[in-house]
């Protein structure tokens, strides 16, 4: 079974929002649409209100500017996102058909100016664990592309709003649907010992202890598996077997409560400026850098001031909380929350 719900991506409604396939015997397949919005995160809420209130949501709702991932409801599960084609319900037809709006226009294709980040790498990792092929099997999705009932039937892939039978919408517009695969290339491995292929491939900048924590397996392990002797040197283009590589144990990083409060009211005495706890600071910073509220160019800097208070706050709205409780100073049930989310343990 493939991922029911994608840890990095944010909870929307209520969690409930359809049932059972239809034919979980047909092949799995994926439906891209657009919004027919701005993007960015004004879009972001307006838009995953709206589609809840109309009873309309999709699987997951994408933002291809700030790289935000929500999800309303499990992805093993139908959507509502598509009409009916008579008797046949569309939203219900495969193994999964996972429903992605991206806030967009199909007059202007997202993937000519979208950003894709980890969110999205995270989306097409879902996608892939229900086997869903990558392939666009009903064509492009210019004006006029093929809506074909036997095709949609009987072929598992990626397809847009425009090749569904019973619909007539033809968004996402004419998109490059390469790009779409080329964005998240699929994982050559996690290095688990479960007898699966597994390689990576060395970049530039790679070394063996990178790539022994890239991809979660020990690299004394990897050093072993491909004969690689001190001083473990590896070069750009060199193939890689992970294969068998025992899986590390990463820790957990914690942040300590009191030091972000201290951070960010700034510790009595420092001096204006100065950078208290810079440790745990970075990992919240890192956190709110992923949920798309702090730019990268202040999420590395390890200091908790105006910037980085005005980001939490908006996570705290996030989070459903309003004025005075919502002033960018964190507290414990918001940063267990962010925490949960984003990898990190709390010490109150």
């Amino acid at each position: 079974m493939g991922e029911i719900w994608i840890k990095e991506a944010e909870r929307l409604g209520g969690g409930s929002i359809g049932g059972a396939m239809d034919s979980p015997s047909a092949p799995p397949r994926v439906v891209w649409h657009t919004t027919e919005s701005g993007a960015g995160n004004a879009a972001f809420n307006a838009v995953g209100k709206y589609l809840s209130t109309a009873a309309s949501e999709p699987h997951i709702l994408y933002d291809p500017a700030t790289d935000r991932l929500g999800q309303y409801g499990p992805l093993n599960q139908s959507a509502r996102a598509l009409r009916n084609d008579g008797s046949t319900r569309t939203n219900r037809t495969g193994k999964v058909c996972i429903q992605i709006e991206v806030l967009g226009r199909a007059g202007s294709p997202f993937t000519s100016t979208w950003k894709p980040g980890p969110n999205f790498r995270a989306l097409m990792r879902a996608i892939r664990s229900w086997g869903v092929p990558d392939a666009w099997p009903a064509g492009n999705c210019a004006p006029g592309a093929s809506r074909n009932r036997t095709t949609w039937a009987t072929k598992g892939g990626h397809y847009g709003h425009c090749h569904v039978p019973g619909n007539d919408h033809w968004d996402p517009g004419n998109i490059d649907r390469a790009a779409i695969l080329k964005a998240a290339p699929p994982s050559t491995g996690s290095g688990s010992s479960s007898g699966s292929t597994s390689t990576y491939t060395v970049k530039s900048g790679d070394t063996l202890s990178g790539v022994g924590a890239k991809m979660g397996v020990k690299w004394q392990t990897i050093a072993s598996l491909n004969g690689i002797k001190a001083p473990y040197t590896i070069v750009v283009g060199q193939v890689l077997k992970l294969k068998g590589a025992t899986p590390s144990t990463p820790a957990t990083p914690t942040v300590d409560l009191s030091n972000l409060i201290a951070a960010a009211r700034r510790d009595p005495g420092l001096a204006q400026g100065g950078t208290t706890h810079p440790a745990d600071v970075k990992i919240v910073e890192a956190a709110l850098q992923a949920e798309g509220l702090l730019s990268a160019a202040y999420a590395k800097d390890g200091s908790f001031g105006t910037v980085t208070v005005t980001a939490y706050a908006a996570w705290q709205r996030r989070c459903g909380y309003t004025g005075s409780a919502a002033d960018g100073i964190p507290g414990k049930a918001s940063l267990e929350k962010l925490g949960a989310k984003r990898g990190f343990k709390v010490k109150a």
